[in-house]
């Protein structure tokens, strides 16, 4: 039996924004945005796109397989897993990472081989090999997306959201997606390079909304717009 750690370029909420924890695993220093990286005890493969290939075959050391994903014959990472790993191996993710969609195809594909889907909560483990030495998050507070460049008040848009949620015979909805949030809420930010977006997941229930973000980024301006839309923090 043998064991296997799968990880993302993705933050918990579904962007393309931490090459590093692809490339401190051994790369010589892979600065993609995007990729899959499986790693067991004695091999290590790149799932990435054709924007990164010739990227990839300078900055991958030797220790690594560059699958270059949409070409013919190359194995998805399920495939791979099945036929490198020993049957009845553990294959560990941060399931912070995975939609609900990837893990339970991720799961049923690997079960052909009776492979154990291993969750690891609370830990990523490109993170603590990282350690001291990961870039730290942005401080820049989150601004105010006025109503002349955004169209729609908040408020309406919370009505709307709400009117969908009773037709769906729902109480709540809790959105993770960065730009999700920033769309219905009318905030920009700079956590993520090149997107006006923050690190923030949001609950809306029939009544209340209730925000979930560093406060240390929300400015007065900030926390009397969520106010009035009747958002908490």
């Amino acid at each position: 039996m043998d064991d296997v750690y799968i990880n993302l370029s993705f933050n918990d909420g579904g962007y393309n924004d931490v090459p590093w924890r692809i490339c401190r695993w051994g790369t010589k220093g892979f600065t993609g945005s995007a990729g899959t990286t499986a790693v067991t005890s004695h091999k290590a493969a790149l799932w990435t796109d054709g924007r990164y290939y010739l990227q990839d075959e300078k900055q991958l050391s030797s220790s690594w397989t560059l699958m270059r994903s949409g070409s013919s014959c190359v194995p998805s990472t399920a495939e791979w897993l099945n036929d490198v790993l020993a049957p009845g191996s553990r294959v560990g993710i941060d399931p912070f990472l995975f939609s609900s969609d990837v893990v339970n195809e991720l799961k049923e594909s690997i079960a052909k081989s009776n492979h154990e889907l291993v969750y690891l909560y609370g830990v990523n483990l490109v993170d603590e090999i990282w350690k001291d030495a990961r870039p730290l998050p942005t401080s820049i507070s989150i601004r105010v997306h006025e109503l002349k460049y955004a169209g729609v008040d908040v408020s309406i848009k919370l009505a709307n959201l709400r009117c969908e949620l009773i037709n769906h015979g729902s109480s709540a909805i809790v959105i993770s997606m960065l730009d999700e949030v920033a769309w219905l809420l009318n905030l920009r930010g700079n956590d993520v390079p090149h997107s006006p977006v923050m690190y923030l997941y949001l609950i809306v229930e029939l009544d209340p909304a209730k925000l979930f973000v560093d406060s240390s980024k929300v400015t007065p301006e900030v926390m009397d717009h969520l106010k009035k839309a009747g958002v908490e923090l």
